[in-house]
């Protein structure tokens, strides 16, 4: 395998609004729909769609749903380390999104709030090149990366918006320091840089050797310690759901890292991915074939 993604897999339940709700007020919903997600989900379906051999490795309920499993298992997504656990609910995020495309979200966590319990499997780590790190916990990632690094493999940290509440500035720097990429968005990287007592991204570069931001509509940034890198956003005229957008971004990078393309090419090949997923709501229904990726790469003068 390429790659093993951890993190969540969960079901996502998006209420569209027409604004939020002051407190102790209440809104009328426009509509609300059940989507397939989860950081892990989205990052690994997508990438497999795209033509990435790689492992999942998450845990969900004993109720998890067979739709689910079958999209997964249809896009070549290897689920052996996909596991149901006894006494738990599959994990749900209830997304508030309004007309302006913020978002709130609270989240019920499943088996993955005890993850720290569960003793990782070696298999995924020992046969993949690359590790992707999500959403999770600290404690139970730490063991994970510290066998990756013994083993020589590269080390993606993502842990997304769980950064601002489940990782603490020990915690973070830990982990940090294992990576090799550090995923980020604006937002993100805010909470990085008080965390770490850093001014800018740059500085961070000490700990980690690239890191990947994310900018919205505005496009992308990939730093090194030898350039930065901006790429374009994908225009998109009327987006429907931003939902997973992030997760597409980097679906697409690893398809193209996969394929041995530059830095640039593989933050192109996010931006175009996450470009048409966010044309329709849910994070994992609009996936563009490896193809048309390619062929909008060449468009754009990436090789």
């Amino acid at each position: 395998m390429f790659l093993s993604v951890y993190g969540h897999v969960n079901l996502d339940i998006i209420l569209n609004l027409p604004r939020f709700p002051e407190p102790n007020t209440s809104i009328e919903i426009i509509d609300s729909r059940r989507y397939f997600g989860g950081t892990a989900g989205n990052v690994a379906r997508i990438a497999a769609a795209l033509g990435t051999p790689l492992y999942l490795v998450s845990y969900v309920g004993e109720d998890f749903p067979e739709d689910y499993l079958a999209a997964l298992l249809n896009e070549g997504v290897d689920v052996g380390y996909l596991k149901r656990v006894n006494g738990y609910h599959t994990p749900t995020c209830w997304i508030m999104s309004d007309k302006a495309h913020n978002q709130i979200a609270v989240m019920d966590q499943g088996p993955m709030k005890d993850m720290e319990n569960f003793e990782p499997d070696r298999a995924p780590i020992e046969n993949s090149e690359v590790i992707h790190i999500a959403t999770g916990r600290p404690g139970f990632y730490m063991k994970v990366v510290e066998t990756a690094r013994k083993l020589g493999k590269r080390i993606a940290f993502d842990p997304g918006q769980e950064l601002h509440y489940v990782y603490r500035p020990e915690s973070f720097l830990d982990m940090l320091r294992y990576a090799d990429i550090f995923f980020c968005n604006e937002g993100e990287g805010r909470k990085a840089l008080e965390y770490s007592k850093k001014s800018e991204l740059t500085d961070l570069l000490n700990e980690v050797g690239t890191i990947v931001q994310t900018l919205g509509k505005r496009g992308s940034r990939i730093l090194t310690k030898e350039e930065e890198i901006f790429i374009p956003g994908v225009e998109v005229e009327n987006p429907v759901d931003t939902t997973g957008a992030g997760d597409a971004y980097r679906g697409g990078f690893y398809a193209a890292l996969y394929r041995g393309l530059t830095l640039e090419a593989c933050g192109a090949a996010g931006a175009i991915t996450a470009a048409e997923v966010i044309k329709v709501p849910g994070g994992q229904t609009n996936i563009p074939s490896w193809g048309f990726v390619e062929e909008n790469l060449k468009a754009r003068g990436y090789r």
